[in-house]
């Protein structure tokens, strides 16, 4: 650093280096494991507020008179050299959290978005959210339509009955910091996914009706360096589905062997690994084809209500439940092409999401068990884990060997990393009376085996938040009053 004494953020900036050297000093021995844990997440929340402060220099560096291009140019060069696109999502995400416009009740205006994402800034600043969370947000804010999301709604009040008029921007703000400070980036991404979808249906369908959107597709294959060669494929989304679903049923663990001695073997593979082997054999079955055959689709199960695959199959554009599992939420046109020439295993659910077919139910985990599981689940019940349902397992509670049963309200899905962590005693799982399942660690010292500490039970709130989140995007789609100018 080669600021003077005079620079107004001299002193700070040198005591956060005096600050940082002295962590990097820190030796292991002077922590316990629960000690270490609790040093990470507080200075995990440090970075996420420094984070914050970061984005308010990008502001000061605008406000100073640099535009928002000469910003991210700026910061893309050296001696910043942020990759071009981060530098564009840091003057983006500065100026929709931007904590100095004071809204009062006027929409729109040609700036309208500023500000928008203001209590997500907030929860950043405090520690709260991280950065990731923010550019989730501001890309979902991006996909809604601008009408909708400058525009206002009217919600009553659940106390007072009152009719209320919000701002949308307001409501979006709310409900992706509650999901910020509910999950982690990846699952809140998934949940600001579909409210695209449910405020817009038509947002993917454009897209899958655009006749430049075939033109976009390609396969590049890169140079083949230390043995080994990237290649990148641009798919739809129907084509991404099917990919996935393909190699999703081939890459399944070898069986466990045992060795005479009564070890046992199992498959080393990583998931990543085994997914380029399930790619490269079916490539191979399909090349190795010695006659014409009759093609089939990869097996796609599809999660929807009577009403999303009526409206698919009459090819309407309405709004859509359907999701696919390993995937997501889907479009309606999605929907439709799938109903019309994929091999489907459709679960039909109610509008409340009671399931309304799944098949009997045996002794063993059967797919229509696991299906079932899938659908109350929604992935491994582990606490922050967001592995998808069918990467799961279907784990037993009391556990087989311990007099358990293979009933629904006697499984549970764990992924693989987690259901060892409940035979090794760290986590522990169990049914609420509403049939919504949770967890919590059980924390053990290596220096002191004996004495576990438990977490708190976490509930897994996903369904309940993808409920939520339709509903605002009901809310959201009702005409709106046209947006005026805004002041500040």
């Amino acid at each position: 650093m080669t600021w003077n004494g005079e620079h107004p953020l001299h002193q700070p900036f040198a005591a956060l280096q005096v600050a940082l050297s002295q962590v990097a000093d820190v030796k292991a021995s002077s922590f316990s494991l629960a000690s270490a844990q609790e040093a990470v997440t507080a200075f995990l929340r440090l970075r996420h507020q420094a984070d914050s402060a970061y984005l308010h220099l990008v502001r000061v560096l605008v406000e100073a008179g640099s535009s928002a291009s000469d910003t991210a140019t700026f910061l893309a060069c050296a001696p910043n050299r942020l990759p071009r696109g981060q530098a564009r999502r840091d003057v983006e995400a500065a100026k929709v959290t931007d904590p100095s416009v004071i809204w009062d009740g006027v929409i729109g205006g040609v700036d309208g978005d500023r500000g928008a994402l203001q209590h997500l800034g907030d929860a950043l600043a405090a520690g709260d959210a991280s950065r990731a969370h923010l550019d989730v947000a501001v890309t979902a804010l991006s996909r809604i339509p601008t009408t909708i999301r400058r525009g206002t709604t009217t919600l009553t009040d659940g106390v007072t009955g009152e009719v209320v008029e919000h701002r949308s921007a307001e409501l979006l703000d709310a409900h992706l910091t509650r999901n910020a400070a509910r999950h982690c980036p990846g699952v809140a991404g998934q949940l600001a996914r579909e409210l695209v979808l449910t405020i817009d249906p038509d947002h993917e369908d454009r897209t899958f009706r655009d006749p430049d959107a075939t033109t976009r597709r390609g396969l590049v294959f890169g140079a083949l360096v230390d043995g080994m060669c990237r290649i990148t494929v641009d798919l739809d989304e129907t084509a991404t589905v099917i990919v996935k679903q393909a190699v999703n049923a081939a890459s399944a663990p070898l069986p466990v062997q045992v060795e005479a001695n009564g070890e046992l073997i199992r498959d080393p593979r990583s998931k990543r690994q085994r997914d380029a082997d399930a790619f490269v054999t079916l490539l191979q079955r399909g090349a190795q084809a010695s006659e014409p055959v009759v093609a089939e689709t990869a097996r796609v199960s599809v999660v929807a209500t009577v009403a999303d695959v009526q409206a698919a199959i009459e090819h309407r554009d309405a709004q859509t439940t359907a999701t696919v599992d390993g995937h997501g939420p889907v479009s309606t046109a999605t929907l439709g092409y799938l109903v019309c020439g994929a091999t489907l295993q459709r679960v039909l659910t109610s509008a409340a999401g009671a399931v309304l077919d799944l098949g009997r139910s045996t002794r063993l985990a059967t797919r229509s068990q696991r299906t079932a599981l899938a659908v109350r689940d929604g992935g491994c019940a582990a606490p922050g884990c967001i592995t998808a349902p069918w990467a799961c397992e279907a784990h037993h509670f009391p556990a087989w060997e311990d007099g358990g049963t293979t009933d629904l309200d006697r499984m549970v899905l764990l992924c693989p990393t987690h259901h060892r962590a409940w035979h090794a005693h760290h986590l522990e799982v169990r049914l609420r009376p509403d049939r919504t399942t949770e967890a919590r660690w059980i924390t053990r010292d290596p220096r002191w085996p004996g004495n576990p500490v438990t977490r708190p039970w976490v509930r897994n709130t996903y369904p309940a938040d993808r409920r939520l989140t339709r509903e605002l995007g009901a809310h959201l789609r009702a005409p709106a009053a046209p947006p005026t100018t805004s002041r500040q």
